[in-house]
């Protein structure tokens, strides 16, 4: 479903992220792990259109991105869930998520609405609340929530688990077995690796702006100094 070919992006003259080679195949969770500045967000970031690609290719079913720009990459079907959320915070839930559906004939607004509901039931509890008076826990919800409006192939999720309470944690990763047995493609970046490599299928480790692993999350767990230097534990 995607591939990138060498690709390098950055910003101005600085490239941050240097001839990276992913493929991630339809219907799987392809988790992006490493520390701050490794260069995870600003990939994903150039997927979606909104980071310069200075060399190499994006293509996303066979589709190169090159000159597609990032309003357009929405209606192909790759949608972010971004760090920090990103929500319109004057604005209630279901404004938010019509936000999110704008892409789509007006007549979907209403069951797209009501899946968001299902997978994320305190929405609907909070539907004419603003966004910014959520908790923490709420508002990535809605972020997520926003992201699948549009119907998307591809759902990139930054930093799922940062600065939320292990309860909602476990709530958004339920979330995104649900969406798995879907079919929803997931491209999810996460420094919490241990909860990435229990839902993860593959997985790319990213040091310095250069992927340093690439493989099956099994083959990952196996892997000795790669889990004593992400999960911080002792094989």
């Amino acid at each position: 479903m995607l591939r990138l070919e060498e690709m390098s992006c950055g910003y101005g003259s600085l490239s941050v992220v240097n001839e990276l080679s992913v493929f991630v195949p339809e219907g799987v969770v392809f988790a992006m792990i490493g520390a701050n500045g490794a260069g995870k967000s600003s990939t994903i970031m150039s997927i979606a259109g909104h980071v310069e690609v200075k060399s190499g290719r994006i293509l996303f079913e066979g589709q190169n991105l090159a000159a597609v720009p990032a309003r357009d990459r929405v209606k192909l079907g790759i949608t972010v869930a971004p760090e920090g959320r990103r929500l319109f915070s004057d604005m209630t839930v279901e404004e938010n998520l019509a936000v999110g559906c704008y892409s789509l004939p007006t007549t979907q607004f209403k069951d797209n609405k009501e899946k968001v509901f299902q997978l994320f039931p305190r929405l609907a509890e909070r539907v004419s609340q603003q966004a910014g008076s959520l908790s923490g826990g709420e508002q990535q919800m809605l972020a997520i929530g926003r992201a699948l409006m549009p119907n998307p192939k591809l759902l990139i999720i930054d930093e799922l688990s940062l600065g939320l309470m292990p309860k909602v944690i476990d709530l958004c990763y339920l979330a995104i077995e649900k969406l798995k047995k879907d079919g929803v493609t997931i491209l999810l970046v996460e420094q919490n690796t241990a909860r990435a490599f229990e839902v993860a299928d593959q997985v790319c480790v990213l040091e310095s702006g250069v992927d340093v692993w690439q493989g099956s999350a099994e083959d990952a767990k196996k892997d000795k100094g790669l889990v004593e230097a992400y999960l911080g534990l002792k094989k």
